[in-house]
This record gives structure tokens, sequence and C-alpha cells, in this order.
């Protein structure tokens, strides 16, 4: 999928007007067990390329015509990022399923564990999550980091971690209080689907900008265009997180990239093979 999100990033900026991208790295190699796939695995009805379905086939040790790694089926199976893990965040249970873990990474969130607990039945019982923001550039308004630093002491651990990505982090949520802390995130102009996973996370540029500069304003500008056009299409953030409602506020640096028709860019076929044809997710299909 990094490779496919080089790619696509290269085509779809060129479509835009700035630079073309840089080659994509090989993938690693793949573990030696993985279970058999299904001859129609990944594909949706209608899509035309995934991951048994390559627009360019070619013979390499990576290629995954036949098998795949346990959590391609997970995401292929999950309905577009929904389950198992709507299931599980309607039950009383502390934690989640080894699957949703996969799926709540999208989501912005990992499930983890008091690591200073010695004894296993301690830690069985310490299960809290920890939330990442997606925000380009590292841009965060004043009165965004105000509402994450009270999230964070009322729900959290009481503190907040800046990571090597621009962007924050918040520790020790309750599976609990999960729903009610994105809800807030969202509805305050920011947001966490897309933090973790395997899709395009956090656009990074230099940390300073100048305003005069072209240069500097065209890597803003882009940085948030690139961030929008790889953003996971599916509904089931909304559905999981806020009723099925769309969030009381737009991301703040929405306004930044409103001249980008990008919907219009995000199905953009070039014929090379980038675009799946997948309804929901052109780019990603739905393996993500």
């Amino acid at each position: 999928m990094r490779s496919l999100l080089l790619c696509a990033a290269g085509a779809a900026a060129y479509h835009l007007g700035a630079w073309p991208g840089h080659a994509a790295r090989a993938p690693a190699a793949r573990l030696a067990a993985e279970p058999q796939a299904p001859a129609d695995f990944g594909l949706a009805p209608g899509q035309k390329f995934g991951p048994t379905a390559p627009a360019h086939p070619a013979d390499k040790p990576w290629t995954n015509l036949e098998t795949q790694e346990g959590v391609q089926l997970v995401k292929a199976a999950s309905n577009d990022l929904r389950q198992p893990l709507l299931a599980d965040m309607g039950n009383d249970e502390i934690s989640v399923s080894k699957d949703s873990i996969h799926i709540l990474k999208h989501h912005g969130s990992y499930m983890q564990q008091n690591r200073d607990l010695k004894k296993k039945a301690d830690r069985d019982k310490s299960y809290q999550f920890m939330l990442r923001l997606k925000v380009p550039c590292g841009e965060v308004p004043g009165e965004l980091y105000r509402e994450l630093d009270e999230l964070s002491n009322k729900y959290g651990q009481g503190d907040l971690r800046a990571t090597t990505r621009q962007a924050f982090q918040l520790h020790g949520v309750l599976k609990g209080n999960l729903k009610t802390v994105i809800a807030t995130i969202a509805n305050v102009g920011s947001n966490t689907y897309g933090g973790c996973g395997d899709i395009n996370r956090n656009v990074m540029v230099p940390a300073v900008c100048f305003p005069n500069n072209p240069a500097y304003v065209a890597a803003q500008t882009y940085a948030k265009a690139i961030a929008d056009l790889f953003r996971p299409m599916t509904e089931a953030f909304n559905e999981i997180w806020l009723d099925g409602e769309k969030a009381a506020s737009v991301e703040y640096w929405q306004k930044d990239i409103a001249h980008f028709d990008l919907d219009k860019v995000r199905n953009y076929d070039n014929g090379n093979g980038i675009i799946t044809g997948h309804p929901v997710e052109p780019i990603y299909g739905r393996t993500y």
C-alpha cells in the first residue's frame, strides 16, 4: 500500500500541477505462513484493480496473487473499515477484538495496556486507548489545543505527546470514553481518522513557514491537498463515532484548499492502474 500511495501521490500531484512523485520503494518480504485468499479477494463489484488483479502484473517474490497476510483479509472483510469495530464498540468489554485492533488503527487509535504492571492479570484489566490526530503541516490552532488539553485532563492521563510526524497523541482513554473523545475532536474541527493504519498518515512540511516565500506557501498548500486527497472516503468514521451525522465543524485547514476539485482528482484515471475502480475507495480499494 505504501508503494501505491507514492505512485498515486506522484500522479495526483502532477494532475494538480505540482512536481511528479519519486519512485516508490519495493515492499518488504512477506511473512512465510500466510492464509490463502479467495480468488476474488479484495475486489468489490465493479472494481478493476486490487490485490489479486494488479494493473501491471509482474513475477516478483512478494506477489500476493494467491496468498495474503491475515490483516489484509480482515480489512477486506471489514465493510470499508466498519466491522467488527462497530459491533465491539457497542458492548461492555473494556477492550476490542484482535480484528478490531487492525480496523481501529485507521480511525486513529491503538489499544494499549499499562506496561508498568508486572502481573498479566493486572495488565489484562488495564486496557486503554491512544488517539493520534491527523493535522497536516503540524498546524494546531489555539482553540483546538485548549480542547485537547481539557480532553486529556478529563478522559486521558493528563498529558499530550508531540510526535515526530508533527501531530499530537492523547493517551490513557478508556473504551467507554473513546467515542466521546473522538466525537469532540471531530466537532471542534479536527480529526483522528488516518492518524494510524495502512493508509496515508499525517503529511509533514518544514516546521517554519515564511508567508512571503512562494515555495513555503506551496508546500503548506499541497501538503493539505495531499492529506485530503488520500483520506479514506468511507462513511465508517461518522457512523461509528458521530452516530451517522456529519461533524459540527469542517476541519480548519480545509479552507486553504477549497480551490482544488479534489473529488475529481481522486477519481481521475490516467490509465496506469492507480485508480482501483472501487465505488467508495477509488485509491485504496477494499484492503486499504
